[in-house]
């Protein structure tokens, strides 16, 4: 068994490439992306127990140990997992000591080795032992990353087939051209016959025009063709994105995210393009090496020495292109999550005075990344300055031994232009082939990292049995319901109570209690680990997911505005939006006095976030989208904390008075809002501490009373001291 290099797609995935290269020693090979799932990764990475459940989940036993003493390292059974600390966490794999040298397969870097003093001082004492046990199972899970991608040629047989013919017709132009010239050298030339002349070069000309409109043709033709799969692998690969699930979204960085659409350029320039180019290039290599064979010329030997070599500087430059076009994908990613940070953050940078750190952290980005750029062009240079240097020296010997061949009457002159013509023939289209190895690495990398998104299941899979929702109009039940993020603490336990039919009710506690969570599994945003939560005594899970959530208000304690008229962003979602409704929601959101004081009133544009707005005016659009969409139930997430205490109390009026027989539960810090709730659940980490009336928790004195004289305190105490 042999060690492999599994590279980490971006810099949270080093724990799974880990546990795939474990797997891959035993004999088994699975996507990054599943084993991903199942050890819980997140923006973190990956924890100790999420090593631990992943390679239990793919029929390997795991143990998580602490070494009391470093250089009894020789003594662990390896290959092993081993924990490097600095400035962020990292895994290794270790599978060979030697001569003090220990030998690393790393996900960021690859195959190399390193002294046991440096080793000891990047490793934290943590290290993992892996062994099959009696479920492990030997065999791959994977199929061809780039090839997948073919499908979208499909559609297009017709513009392809054309390509193909034209391509056909190019190659045999290029083989008569070759011809040409051996029977003008010979035949015309050599008997001086000028009408044969005149004619020859009249079909020649003849060839050069077909041959330019034939390749302008297929040009344009190769054009429609990228534009058409871009368009599609676009749309879908951005349809698929946005119906997967959202703890996708939390578990990864935007800029990692988004760095996947420049992933689509790099594939459909391969489909759409390269690949068919590389089509023409086979077609004149048979061709041009089917004629060359049979000339059968003393010179095929010589013709053939450059390919031989050319085939050994690839095979050499191979390895090093994969690991620089890995590493410079990753860091490209870190760089696009890092600059989007920043700018989406730019208030909290200015605010805090620190633009020049901000950049500091920036600039070590766009540094690392162009250095990997930039020594990926260096090897690329170099093997390209071979390969120059291989095909002139290939040329030059064709001649020298063609000419020799010629004065020993073997060859005549006419023949050895017609060969070296041909061979240009079948050794360009092949040299091409072969420098291109660098580009189809770098195709390879990005199916490999778009394979890992499209191979995520989308939320509404296999729903066409599950039951279309007409209203949520009854009991909300959590029933033993307990939930952890991935693979980290706890937080929901066991949480069970009932939501009556039509109640307005609260959830209420310290910050990190459990109360979104709690509403965001009530979306269906994240699966229950255990217990399940019913609603009209039939389970969630039950119900197709969009028809579900149609009949929910979701007003999020962060709500987005998107670019458009504040007209626009109320009526979002809305299936029948008239101008009468819309107004009516901005005046149950308290948002129609700010609007009309605006100059474009309702066709206002919000700007990228709704920028334009403050904080409590786009909460309160997002209110009226939501109210505009008359929900059977309603959930307000902290929906009023921006607002003013004035535009609160309208809100909750509306909540409280004007909003009949529907369900509302809402989250809140400032208890005063919510006094008029019938029911008040309190939670204190992830676990139900009380419930009930405003009253009768203050009655009880319990954490509720807590919360309630803390708040009141403080308000106290600010009205003092103004």
């Amino acid at each position: 068994m042999k060690i492999q290099k599994v590279l980490q797609h971006d810099e949270t995935d080093c724990g799974v490439a880990c546990l795939s290269i474990i797997f891959k020693y035993y004999g088994k090979t699975v996507s990054l992306r599943k084993i991903r799932t199942v050890a819980g990764t997140d923006k973190k990475g990956t924890s100790g127990l999420g090593i631990v459940k992943g390679a239990n989940s793919f029929g390997m036993s795991c143990k998580c140990l602490m070494a009391t003493d470093k250089e009894k390292i020789s003594e662990i059974a390896l290959p092993a997992i081993f924990h490097f600390h600095g400035n962020t966490d990292h895994y290794i794999v270790v599978y060979k000591i030697k001569n003090k040298k220990i030998y690393v397969s790393d996900p960021a870097l690859g195959l190399y080795k390193i002294s046991k003093k440096t080793f000891f001082e990047k490793w934290s004492g943590v290290f993992f032992l892996l062994y099959p046990n009696t479920s492990f199972e030997k065999g791959s899970d994977k199929r061809g990353m780039f090839f997948r991608f073919f499908t979208l040629l499909k559609p297009h047989k017709k513009m392809v087939c054309k390509i193909v013919i034209s391509s056909l017709l190019l190659s045999f132009f290029g083989v008569f051209m070759s011809f040409y010239f051996r029977f003008l050298i010979d035949e015309v030339l050599y008997s001086e016959i000028k009408s044969t002349l005149n004619l020859c070069s009249l079909c020649y000309l003849m060839v050069i025009i077909f041959q330019t409109i034939i390749t302008f043709c297929r040009s344009q033709i190769i054009l429609y063709l990228g534009e058409k799969i871009d368009v599609v692998l676009l749309c879908d690969f951005f349809c698929h994105l946005l119906f997967l699930p959202l703890s996708f979204f939390t578990s990864r960085k935007t800029g990692e995210i988004l760095s996947r659409l420049d992933d689509t350029e790099t594939i459909r320039g391969a489909v759409s393009s390269t690949s068919l180019s590389v089509v023409l290039d086979s077609f004149m290599i048979v061709i041009g090496g089917y004629f060359l064979f049979k000339m059968g010329s003393k010179l095929l030997p010589v013709a053939m020495i450059p390919v031989f070599v050319s085939a050994l500087v690839v095979w050499i430059c191979t390895k090093p292109f994969k690991l620089l076009i890995r590493k410079r994908a990753v860091l490209a990613a870190e760089k696009n999550a890092t600059l989007y940070e920043s700018v989406n953050g730019i208030a909290t940078i200015k605010g805090l005075a620190t633009e020049k750190k901000a950049f500091s952290r920036a600039e070590v980005r766009i540094v690392e990344t162009a250095e990997k750029t930039l020594s990926l062009g260096k090897l690329g240079n170099i093997q390209k300055s071979l390969q120059t240097l291989i095909s002139g020296c290939g040329t030059l010997a064709l001649y020298w031994y063609g000419s020799y061949l010629i004065f020993g009457g073997f060859m005549t002159l006419g023949q050895l232009i017609s060969f070296v013509t041909l061979s240009g023939f079948f050794l360009s289209p092949l040299s091409r082939l072969l420098t291109m190895q660098s580009y189809w690495q770098e195709v390879l990398v990005s199916a490999e990292r778009l394979s890992d998104i499209i191979d995520l299941e989308e939320e509404t899979k296999d729903e066409e049995n599950k039951r279309t929702v007409d209203t949520l109009n009854g009991d909300i039940q959590f029933k033993d319901v307990s939930f952890s993020y991935g693979t980290r603490g706890k937080a929901i336990h066991d949480v069970s109570f009932t939501i009556s039919k039509g109640q307005r009710v609260a959830f209420v506690g310290m910050s990190g209690s459990g109360k979104t969570t709690l509403l965001k599994l009530l979306m269906r945003f994240y699966p229950c680990d255990e217990g399940n939560i019913l609603i009209h005594n039939t389970d969630i899970t039950e119900y197709k997911t969009d028809s579900y959530r149609e009949n929910i208000g979701y007003v999020p304690q962060e709500s987005l505005l998107f670019s458009g008229t504040i007209s626009e962003n109320i009526a979002w979602g809305s299936p029948v939006a008239t101008k009468e409704k819309i107004i009516k929601a901005a005046h149950d959101a308290q948002a129609y006095d700010f609007i009309m004081n605006l100059p474009d009133k309702f066709n206002t544009n919000v700007g990228e976030q709704g920028t334009t707005l403050s904080g409590g005016e786009r909460q309160r659009i997002a209110l009226a989208r939501i109210l505009m969409r008359d929900p059977s139930l309603l959930i307000l997430d902290e929906a009023t904390a921006s607002l003013d205490s004035i535009s609160e109390h309208a809100i909750m009026d509306t909540v409280f008075n004007k909003i009949k027989n529907r369900t509302i539960i809402m989250v809140a810090h400032r208890l005063s809002s919510i006094c008029s709730c019938e029911n008040i659940f309190v939670f204190e980490k992830g676990k139900l501490m009380e419930s009930g009336s405003h009253e009768k928790l203050l009655n009880k004195k319990g954490k509720y009373y807590e919360l309630w004289r803390a708040q009141n305190e403080k308000s106290y105490c600010s009205t003092s001291s103004e």
